[in-house]
């Protein structure tokens, strides 16, 4: 299978959980411009993801329920495109346009848990913009 097939088929949203306890899971969803695998988040660790993009498209991700959110700092910028936070659950990356290749950028986000514990973590993304259809 194709790069671009396999992209097309394995699409995914990165949509984390936390509990008070334990670590979060991200568990897949539907998202037709890019893929971000599963991962386990945990407080105070660090987090290494590769997303995959479709050249000119945005690839949203939503950290969903975490728990209370607060404040993001973006450690490294993308090179090559733009990460943003958009608010306290929701983050975007974009690819420069007509950009294909690598790009990487680093963020620490800030957060409670059920508890009221605060806690970060750092989210170190590699990211790969593919051709799209």
């Amino acid at each position: 299978m194709s790069r671009t097939a396999a992209l097309m088929s394995c699409v995914s949203l990165l949509i984390l959980s936390m509990s008070a306890a334990g670590p979060a899971k991200a568990r897949g969803g539907f998202n037709p411009n890019c893929r971000v695998p599963r991962i386990s988040l945990c407080p105070d660790c660090t987090v290494t993801v590769k997303i995959i993009v479709l050249q000119d498209h945005e690839c949203r991700i939503n950290y969903g329920s975490m728990g209370p959110m607060h404040d993001q700092k973006i450690l490294v910028g993308a090179k090559h495109g733009r990460y943003r936070a958009d608010n306290e659950t929701s983050t975007a990356y974009s690819p420069n346009k007509g950009f294909l290749g690598d790009d990487y950028f680093e963020t620490r986000f800030f957060y409670e848990l059920m508890n009221g514990t605060q806690a970060s973590a750092l989210l170190k993304a590699s990211v790969e913009v593919v051709p799209h259809l």
